[in-house]
């Protein structure tokens, strides 16, 4: 029985665009999960895949970049109840969208060796601690020299969690929180901040902070958590690529994507402890169209 294509083991090199559409496909499955997604929201796929088929898609499941909104839209095309639950957890299950890594983001094969330079990105309060929480375990496994924590200035909700002050942004809880519980553990700390709420500027200021390290082909993990590390990763190897040096992990041996893993629930579960399999389509066609950038590249 052919084994499943999942986010964790999909390789730019050996599956490329057709790799792509075939994410959850093998076993007992003759399709991938994006082309069911497709069918079920009423969306024809391009012949390859490209950004552009794959963000209107997209539009048609999950535009909200805060993925609780999408549940709602979500719910209203699959229905609520146990087929509805069943299905939505299937392509998460399939995808393999919540399975940890440690893997070359390109190739999927380990990178052994010290970790030169890890970087955290800001997100949500929740995805933010999590990846700290990788990070040390990445630290007690194979050396960590040092972290780049790159946030950009999006006002978070107190809602968010405990911790989360009236008024606090991604880089001041990177700076007053996660700073801290990092040193706890012997991890040398770099803040970057960054005054802007875009991603991508985000990025771009991240991989211009850690120009030197890449100068002298240092490994670079970026340590992210289930769901979001192939967007994350992808992100930043983009940013690597175009301010420090295009050829910049062309062999696959210089960025280490890492990621824990986390359970699907129900959708009755708090956000805390279950991904939520409602808001995960969503997430599935942001990585599939991070993958489409990579090709070739």
């Amino acid at each position: 029985m052919p084994e499943v294509l999942t986010f964790a083991n999909y390789s730019i090199e050996q599956h490329g665009f057709n790799g792509i559409y075939a994410i959850g496909q093998g076993g007992d499955f003759d399709r991938g999960v994006v082309q069911e997604m497709a069918d079920t929201f009423g969306h024809e796929l391009s012949d390859l895949p490209s950004v552009a088929n794959l963000g209107e898609l997209m539009g048609t499941v999950g535009p909200e970049k805060e993925l609780q909104k999408n549940i709602a839209h979500v719910k209203e095309v699959l229905g609520d109840g146990n087929e509805a639950i069943a299905k939505a957890q299937s392509w998460v299950d399939r995808s393999g969208l919540l399975l940890p890594v440690e893997r070359s983001f390109k190739t999927a094969d380990p990178i052994e060796g010290k970790v030169d330079v890890a970087v955290i990105t800001g997100g949500v309060r929740n995805w933010m601690m999590r990846r700290a929480e990788r990070l040390v375990a990445l630290h007690d496994d194979r050396d960590v020299s040092y972290t780049l924590l790159v946030g950009g200035n999006r006002v978070m909700g107190i809602k968010e969690g405990d911790d989360v002050e009236e008024g606090m942004t991604e880089i001041d809880y990177l700076r007053d929180v996660m700073a801290n519980h990092l040193s706890e553990f012997g991890l040398a700390v770099e803040i970057v901040p960054v005054d802007s709420p875009v991603g991508d500027e985000v990025m771009a200021v991240g991989a211009r902070a850690v120009q030197s390290a890449v100068s002298r082909d240092a490994l670079v993990a970026v340590v992210s958590n289930a769901g979001a590390w192939v967007q994350n990763s992808g992100q930043f190897r983009r940013a690597l690529q175009l301010a420090i040096n295009p050829a910049f992990d062309h062999d696959g041996q210089q960025l280490l994507a890492v990621s824990d893993s986390f359970p699907v629930g129900t959708g009755s579960e708090p956000t805390a402890t279950h991904q939520n399999p409602f808001s995960a389509p969503g997430q599935i066609i942001r990585n599939l169209q991070e993958l489409v950038r990579h090709n070739g590249a």
